[in-house]
């Protein structure tokens, strides 16, 4: 039997059990919902008195050590995460044989995503529909991160460190071309700054009692190391590059003597 599948990457956003819970009501009580002529036939050939018993669903939250299998979303004992949390997935399957098969997955340092799965033609026309109901509950608890992962932005940020220093060497008359070939360095730092921080603000972010995690202190000491090191050169090439009229003024001297 063919399979139809569906894929779509989710908005940035901030995970904790509320948003958790708002997802499980899409889950539940939406999808049925969408499916009910299809639903009421397979219940009435397998002599069932409704669809309960065709389902399957499960949060899995997974730390570094440890993967724990919950029922539900309010089965968190607390609306926030540990702050060891690597990935909240949900698993959601309808159907004997599967009708649908929805995974929802929330990592650590990547783009949230959802696939779907269905065996079904009729199923597979409404896959976008749920989709698109899953991201309009998710945007709503977006934390705007998304921004830092867009490679467009990521290339205006690169490139504004080295045009900004080149602008403010011309208005001080440094000269052109040994202020050009000075901006290796200065793009490779900045380079490394912009690429770090989608990992300091990454694409989902697990919400947790304390503001500050220490496992982040590695990126930030990083980031702060490369934004000292990106002033310190500027400052090396304003400071050391001769001004384009100093050549000229030696000749004249020269000559003058």
């Amino acid at each position: 039997m063919q399979t139809y599948s569906y894929h779509r990457t989710l908005p940035s956003c901030t995970l904790n059990r509320t948003l958790l819970v708002e997802i499980e009501k899409r889950l539940l009580f939406g999808i049925p919902k969408l499916m009910q002529p299809l639903l009421q036939k397979i219940q009435q050939g397998l002599g069932l008195e409704g669809y309960k018993k065709l389902e399957n669903y499960q949060v899995i939250v997974e730390t570094k050590k440890e993967s724990r299998s919950l029922k539900c979303a309010r089965e968190l004992t607390n609306p926030y995460f540990e702050t060891r949390t690597r990935q909240v997935s949900i698993a959601y399957k309808l159907g004997a044989p599967k009708i649908i098969v929805v995974d929802i997955i929330f990592p650590q340092n990547d783009r949230p995503r959802i696939n779907m799965t269905t065996q079904s033609p009729q199923v597979e026309k409404i896959l976008p529909k749920i989709a698109d109901g899953l991201c309009a509950s998710i945007a709503r608890y977006g934390n705007r991160h998304k921004i830092l992962h867009n490679v467009f932005v990521q290339s205006v940020l690169l490139l504004a460190v080295p045009t900004l220093a080149m602008l403010y060497g011309l208005y001080r008359g440094i000269d052109f071309f040994l202020l050009y070939t000075s901006m290796g360095w200065l793009c490779l730092l900045s380079l490394g700054l912009i690429k770090s921080l989608p990992y300091i603000f990454p694409w989902v972010t697990f919400e947790t009692k304390r503001c500050f995690q220490l496992r982040r202190l590695p990126l930030l000491v990083r980031v702060s190391v490369l934004t000292v090191a990106i002033g310190c050169y500027i400052g090396l090439v304003v400071l050391a590059v001769p001004r384009a009229s100093e050549p000229t003024m030696v000749l004249l001297a020269g000559y003058v003597g």
